[in-house]
């Protein structure tokens, strides 16, 4: 048996934040004093660089964390993200506790996310924001829910707050499994400019700028590319990240603004995947790509502004308006000539528009001669896209068949409320949700079918509501021990596409329920929680073979532990490990492709010592990686994955070197696995029996930054 670590759960304290997740809990909702931790003084300015253990926490006013009203949210603070090596926003996610990142599709395609039992392709079943920026798109070509997360800078990312489970009237469409929000900042005032050379052509420049003492107020600038580890393996990249954020006033007449913008464009080839049987036969390398002419590109343009309105007693409110523009090109081919002896290349582009607003209120309330904290939430969002889907000649890449042409705009307007009543050791937590989604298409290639054949393609629209609730209860043990019964209703909206004329818009509800316990504590915290949820009307999308497989009921249960820890000065330890199971109930077969175990350690050494009368700070980090075997159709397991990542660094005064090795034992993994039928060779028989198919994980990589610091 291998013993699995228990798991990591939030640091106590996060300095000054913006949006509607980062506004000051009411004074009743503050944690003890005791599980604050102290905020770093500012160093005189004659005075040297600060000591690692300064700039740990920015110069900023530090307030609590909104606490946890569940037994599984937790906040990634720096301490944690910087334990390990983080080229990009794989990395970071991989620092959730149960969640697996898979980057199968190249180094510019969104993630394929597996969490809590949930094979949540890119994004479907997970939530995704970046300081208050939506992530996840509507009805996307490729996959339901797509989320995109490639033009995240990683050292302006300040924290992850997780919320697992969909437990918070706030979450919203595609919180399924759960919610991960990306708060940005920069730890030091000045000038960072970083550049990376790493093995397999890899190139990166960073340069980013915080003017003040404000760690929110940043701009940020990443220039990458890299040759890859194996053929069509290229790609290239720009991001620009910028914040701002100002406090007008002082005292409750205090007006918080904050406005966030970025853009990002990216080039990259995909590989496809390699046959398990041309692998053995020596027909194909283990880096091999089958085809070529496969990859895409992308954009993404955001803009958000913000405003935390003066307190008023003891509430307060938050304004946010947000803006999106998206577009993606993709070509791909999984199965060779199986379907078409042409080939069956297929091209994908989704150009997307988004607008929204959104509005928080929290505040106390007198309810039976208690004090009641209530949060209230208004909201909306409309999004509009084109989007094409052709086949092209494997040979050439000329098209043959145009397969969708189609524009939708789809509207989802939301309310929800959520209190929490403290009875003694006692606080009970009761909350609701209500989203209503509008949905307009116009398919311009449905005169193809016989019952539309004036040629002039088929308008339709559709409409529903959705309702959730959310409950808890939460009683405290001691000072730091609580335990907590939790349930929440989550949804996925439908793909706008499949909607017929006047249906009543389909949700895929989701009921969630949680038993666990927590210790808060500034040395030690942990959590422990046992979860499971039922899917009322459940499918799974295998985007190899381009079709969705239509489950119904579905279940998933399973065990979630975490811990961090500081043991020793300068040492952080976040250790998290997550088991999990999920069957069809009409046939009680396992459900393919989710993970069933999976765990992560990261442990971080940050020292600032003596050599020949100067100060030198000393880094190290190690972070492990454990997927246990996932069921694949036709009854088979993939493989299991066992990773090790490290980091050495040193920084004398300004100047700082860092070298960071992934996949230290170099293992052959298999980033993602599949069962299929195919056809790679034009030539040879149509054998179309179910084969296994893999994508080659990253072999050992090691690469060398160089920081400067002004």
């Amino acid at each position: 048996m291998i013993s699995l670590p228990l798991l990591l759960c939030a640091p106590l304290l996060l300095s000054a934040g913006g949006g509607v997740e980062d506004v000051r809990p009411p004074e009743a909702e503050q944690p003890p004093a005791a599980e604050q931790l102290p905020a770093a003084e500012s160093p005189p300015a004659a005075e040297p660089p600060p000591a690692a253990e300064e700039r740990q926490a920015p110069n900023t006013t530090v307030r609590a964390t909104r606490p946890a009203r569940s037994a599984s949210e937790v906040t990634l603070g720096r301490e944690v993200l910087d334990a390990a090596p983080k080229s990009g926003a794989v990395d970071l996610l991989r620092l959730v506790p149960g969640l697996v990142a898979s980057r199968h599709g190249g180094e510019g395609k969104a993630q394929q996310l597996f969490l809590r039992g949930f094979d949540a392709l890119h994004g479907q079943d997970v939530e995704l924001n970046v300081g208050g920026l939506p992530v996840n798109e509507v009805s996307h070509i490729h996959a339901l829910g797509y989320a995109d997360l490639n033009f995240i800078i990683p050292e302006v990312v300040r924290e992850l707050r997780v919320t697992e489970g969909s437990y918070r009237a706030s979450q919203g469409d595609f919180a399924v499994a759960g919610t991960v929000r990306l708060e940005l900042g920069l730890d030091e005032p000045g000038v960072l400019l970083a550049g990376t050379l790493g093995q397999y052509g890899q190139r990166r420049l960073v340069a980013a700028v915080r003017p003040g003492e404000d760690a929110e107020t940043f701009a940020a600038v990443e220039l990458g590319e890299g040759k890859g580890f194996g053929p069509r393996r290229t790609f290239g990249r720009a991001s620009l990240l910028a914040q701002a954020a100002s406090t007008v006033g002082t005292g409750v007449g205090a007006l918080r603004v904050r406005a966030l913008a970025g853009s990002y464009t990216t080039r990259f080839d995909t590989p496809g995947v390699v046959r398990e049987a041309d692998l053995l036969s020596g027909k194909s390398s283990f880096f091999d790509a089958p085809f070529g002419g496969q990859g895409g590109s992308a954009s993404r343009h955001q803009l958000l502004l913000g405003v935390e309105l003066p307190r008023n007693g003891t509430g307060r409110t938050v304004l946010e308006v947000f803006g999106l523009l998206t577009d993606l090109r993709l070509r791909n081919n999984f199965t060779g000539y199986r379907v078409d002896a042409r080939g069956d290349g297929l091209e994908q582009t989704h150009d997307a528009r988004t607008l929204g607003a959104r509005t928080e209120h929290r505040r106390l309330v007198q309810a039976f001669g208690k004090d009641v904290a209530l949060e209230l939430g208004l909201g909306a969002r409309r999004d509009g896209a084109t989007q094409t889907q052709r086949r092209y000649r494997e040979l050439d890449g000329t098209f043959f068949e145009e397969e969708v042409d189609a524009d939708f705009v789809q509207t989802d307007v939301w309310g929800y409320a959520e209190a929490q009543l403290a009875l003694g050791r006692w606080r009970l937590l009761l909350g609701g949700r209500a989203d209503a989604l509008g949905v307009e298409v116009f398919d311009s290639l449905a005169f193809r079918d016989p019952r539309y054949s004036d040629g002039q393609g088929y308008s339709r629209s559709a409409f529903g509501v959705h309702l959730g609730a959310k409950a808890g209860l939460e009683f405290s043990l001691t000072e730091r021990w609580r335990l907590f019964a939790s349930y929440g209703d989550g949804f996925r909206s439908p793909q706008a596409r499949s909607l017929a004329e006047g249906e009543r818009a389909p949700f895929v509800s989701v009921r969630s329920a949680e038993l666990g316990a927590r210790r808060d504590g500034e040395r030690v915290a942990a959590q422990l929680s046992l979860f499971g949820s039922h899917v009322e009307d459940d499918f799974f999308f295998d985007h190899t073979v381009g079709t969705t497989a239509f489950t119904g009921e579905t279940v998933r249960a399973g065990l979630s532990a975490a811990l961090q820890a500081r043991p020793l000065p300068g040492v952080t330890a976040a250790l998290s490990a997550t088991v999990a199971h999920a069957r069809v109930l009409e046939t009680n077969t396992l459900l393919p492709y989710f993970a069933p175990l999976v765990a992560r350690g990261d442990v971080g050494w940050n020292r600032t010592v003596s050599l020949v009368g100067l100060p030198v700070e000393l880094t190290a980090g190690l972070g492990l990686t454990l997927i246990g075997p996932r069921p694949l159709p036709f009854d088979e397991y993939s493989r299991t994955v066992f990773l090790a990542d490290a980091l050495l660094g040193a920084r004398l005064r300004n100047v700082g070197l860092r070298l960071e090795v992934e996949n230290a034992l170099d293992a052959r993994w298999r980033d993602g696995e599949f069962v299929y039928g195919s056809r790679f060779d034009p030539e040879a028989p149509a054998g179309l029996l179910p084969t296994r198919h893999f994508t080659a994980g990253p072999p050992r990589t090691a690469s060398l930054t160089l920081e400067v610091h002004l």
